[in-house]
């Protein structure tokens, strides 16, 4: 149950409804056969809600997805600039852009459009939402879901898809001629014929009527002239109830200059709402829906099977990962008492050495011969130490301050006395002139084993023979 959830796919109509204004035809859709035959229902007084609820209540329409074509007296249509939203958002955008062309007021108003062919402009249609809660809640009382609500005019543009660009002549019981033209499966005209009354053909036929009827028709044809002029339309179609389609074919070829045709091309006659009821079928959920998702009920995604089969899911993944933990206890159980097994005899076996190494205690006299040779052999090693760091001192002490003394050997200075003792070193010597020596101790940093010593004292004086003599001597704390 959880799967075909979660994999569910498109949602197809299994019941076509059309609501005219004579009455309201329906038809359910046969697994088998296809759709049945159109069922019509009449109406009075307007009550069109208790007429559509005992029609479903009838046919025993329960639990289907249902398709509604509206006729032409339940909404209103209009040419409008395409508006420069995504085409998603025009059912909430599209009343905004017609408040000034209608009465009601925005949120009492349910609009969608279509684009016109070679045109900047739309096809909008609005329906009063009113009208579509109440005839949601009559198909919900009957559980019928409601999937899409369609005006007729598109559903005449898909009529004769075989044909680009055509113009239609319908017309239901009750109601006027009307005049249509579709381009490219588009409704790009349609007006509503006044003062022609049906029928005109037959035992009632009227020249005059048809005379009318035709001028109509042929100012029609001339306005779609000068406004598509990229399009020619050369057919005429007829649909008309309570008409005898070739009497009034043949009239109308005889007074227009375009080619007159029946809309269907079986001879079987059917009246307007059985065809709209099979086209609305055909097309399906594409092109115009006045149901829009923002009106659609929140989906609940979550109803008790759901969550039983949910529940029943997580129990069953609960057990399965008590099972496996389960298993691994137990061989875990299985290893902590092999280990326990082992740590045993280990026990066992320390217990066993250590007797062992109690019986092999050494003897006193051998423990104190080792501690005097431990004894000797510390005293060896730390005159070994006293004897190398002597050795280390003397190397540096004497060998690099001469080398590093002879490597700055100059003419203007002469060492008479080098006295190097405990890291410390007294220099006397003859010098050229006073300035001299100050320049000579400088140049102690650029030797390695001279950089870093300081004096503690510099005396300068001169001899019997007037020869300067100096005499430095080494801080305590400088070291080699």
């Amino acid at each position: 149950m959880l799967q075909n959830f979660m994999n569910r796919g498109p949602e197809v109509s299994s019941l076509s409804i059309v609501m005219l204004s004579e009455g309201i035809y329906l038809s359910k859709v046969d697994p088998e056969s296809g759709l049945e035959v159109a069922s019509f229902h009449e109406l009075t007084d307007n009550n069109w809600d208790f007429v559509l609820s005992s029609a479903l209540k009838e046919h025993k329409c329960q639990n289907l997805n249902a398709t509604v074509t509206l006729g032409s007296h339940l909404y209103q249509s209009y040419h409008i600039d395409k508006p420069a939203v995504p085409k998603e958002e025009w059912p909430v955008a599209l009343p905004f852009l017609l408040k000034d062309l209608i009465t009601e007021r925005v949120n009492e108003i349910v609009t969608d459009g279509v684009e016109l062919a070679d045109s900047n402009k739309i096809q909008a249609y609005v329906v009063i939402k009113r009208f579509v809660e109440q005839l949601k809640q009559v198909l919900d009382h009957r559980s019928v879901k409601l999937l899409n609500i369609t005006p007729e005019d598109e559903v005449w543009a898909h009529a004769r898809s075989d044909v680009p660009a055509f113009m239609l002549l319908h017309r239901s019981q009750n109601s006027d001629f009307k005049i249509g033209a579709f381009v490219n499966q588009s409704s790009v005209f349609q007006r509503t014929v006044r003062g022609v009354e049906s029928p005109i053909t037959g035992e009632f036929a009227s020249s005059l009527q048809i005379d009318a009827l035709a001028l109509e028709l042929q100012r029609s044809m001339d306005y779609l002239s000068a406004q598509l002029k990229q399009v020619q339309i050369n057919k005429l179609f007829i649909c008309c109830d309570d008409e005898n389609t070739e009497e009034l074919r043949e009239a109308l070829q005889e007074r227009l200059n375009v080619m007159v045709e029946p809309l269907l091309l079986s001879d079987v006659t059917q009246k307007s709402g059985e065809v709209l009821v099979y086209e609305a079928y055909q097309l399906g959920l594409k092109g115009v829906n006045l149901y829009p998702e923002h009106l659609k009920p929140k989906k609940d995604r979550f109803n008790l099977d759901i969550v039983a089969a949910s529940w029943a899911a997580i129990f069953l993944i609960m057990m399965v990962i008590y099972s496996v933990y389960s298993y691994k206890n137990h061989q875990l159980d299985e290893q902590i008492t092999v280990a326990n097994r082992q740590a045993t005899e280990l026990t066992n076996e320390v217990a066993v050495l250590n007797k062992k190494l109690a019986a092999h205690k050494p003897s006193p006299a051998k423990l104190a011969a080792v501690d005097r040779l431990r004894e000797d052999v510390k005293t060896k090693q730390e005159s070994l130490k006293v004897i190398s760091s002597f050795d280390s001192q003397l190397q540096v002490g004497y060998s690099g301050i001469m080398s590093g003394l002879s490597s700055i050997d100059r003419s203007d200075i002469s060492l008479t006395s080098i006295d190097i003792k405990n890291g410390k070193m007294n220099i006397q010597g003859l010098a050229k002139s006073p300035e001299v020596i100050p320049s000579w101790v400088q140049q102690f940093k650029n030797e390695m084993n001279l950089v870093g010593r300081t004096f503690e004292s510099l005396s300068i004086s001169r001899d019997e023979n007037n020869v300067v003599i100096f005499s430095l001597r080494s801080k305590s704390g400088d070291e080699d």
